[in-house]
């Protein structure tokens, strides 16, 4: 896991306020990193659990070399905790009651080699009702010293009262030179790293997951949809909803994500503006479309996919979703 503040690209004033707080000794016991995926919040989260259960931190930093740092490095630190969603066949990933009670079960302890416990929650939002009711009272009465970072890219579908509870830190996305150097990091060439972050939305995760050959499809699937909206049969509609819904929720939700760029890329096209382009390699098969979706149908289609990604984080059949989404955007289209 990544310990070091100095490691992490981007975010500088927010890690400096990270850092006086940890020096300062006023980090809260719980905190909400919301943000967009891919931008980092993981990587400060982790920086930030080192630092705290570090013996000899400098500077807000953790040392790296003390038997906290070291047992932190090997995964063995017992003081530690990571919950993260989980799921089962076709079923959306949540977060159960059952691992927020065996998180609970495991910092009821005393402290075994740092000072305190610090728990990490990926993808909070993720947790159902019962799981997030159950988590709530851990929060609100902590046993002993312990900081939960719960992490997010939706604080919206968050309970008000866990979020009341916390102190919320937003994380921007990733500037286009910065994501440039954190995927030159992960061995990817300068030219290919400048093509991916220029689609990527400042999201290092997404970049990486352009590379993936069933990624690039679904982009090509996105627009050829576009392509073909406006004159689907209701026929054409079920057998492609039916053939979609082979995919998975996450590819799904990625794949309507590629849609928004299309609506998005065309409605700067629309504008004139100088602003740039998810789709600028394929410009030359987004200016055909101008004539075919007027400017007002844009946002509302936009919209119909905003309302459709959100639809598909819950367990909703895929195929009886997606019917409804093609019936939808044909609808917006006549």
């Amino acid at each position: 896991m990544n310990s070091q503040w100095k490691d992490i690209v981007g975010h500088k004033e927010l890690i400096g306020r990270l850092q006086a707080m940890q020096m300062e000794e006023r980090i809260p016991h719980a905190m909400l990193f919301c943000g967009a995926e891919g931008v980092g919040k993981t990587l400060v989260a982790e920086a930030l659990a080192a630092a705290l259960l570090c013996h000899e931190p400098d500077h807000g930093q953790c040392c790296g070399r003390c038997p906290a740092c070291l047992a932190l490095k090997a995964g063995t630190h017992p003081d530690y905790f990571l919950l993260q969603p989980e799921s089962s066949g076709k079923a959306a990933k949540s977060i159960k009651i059952e691992a927020v009670r065996e998180l609970q079960a495991g910092i009821a302890r005393v402290p075994l080699l740092s000072s305190r416990r610090v728990v990490i929650i990926q993808e909070a939002e993720k947790m159902n009702e019962a799981a997030a009711n159950c988590l709530l009272k851990t929060i609100e009465e902590p046993e002993g010293q312990a900081v939960f970072i719960l992490l997010t890219s939706a604080p919206a579908a968050l309970l008000d009262t866990i979020i009341s509870r916390c102190m919320r830190v937003e994380f921007g996305i990733l500037q286009l030179d910065e994501l440039q150097e954190v995927l030159c990091r992960q061995g990817l060439d300068r030219q290919e790293a400048q093509r991916l972050a220029a689609v990527a939305d400042g999201s290092a995760a997404r970049a990486m997951a352009l590379r993936e050959p069933e990624v690039q499809e679904l982009h090509q699937k996105a627009f050829q949809l576009a392509e073909m909206a406006g004159r689907l049969p209701v026929e054409e509609m079920l057998q492609l909803a039916k053939d979609m819904s082979g995919c998975s929720r996450e590819q799904l939700i990625q794949w309507l994500g590629f849609l928004a760029m299309l609506y998005r890329d065309l409605l700067v096209l629309y504008s004139g503006g100088g602003l740039p382009l998810y789709n600028q390699p394929d410009v030359q098969k987004l200016s055909p479309l101008l004539a075919k979706y007027p400017q007002h149908s844009l946002l509302a289609l936009l919209r119909l996919v905003q309302e459709y990604q959100k639809r598909l984080r819950s367990n909703v059949n895929l195929q009886l979703c997606l019917e409804g989404f093609f019936i939808k955007l044909e609808n917006l289209m006549q």
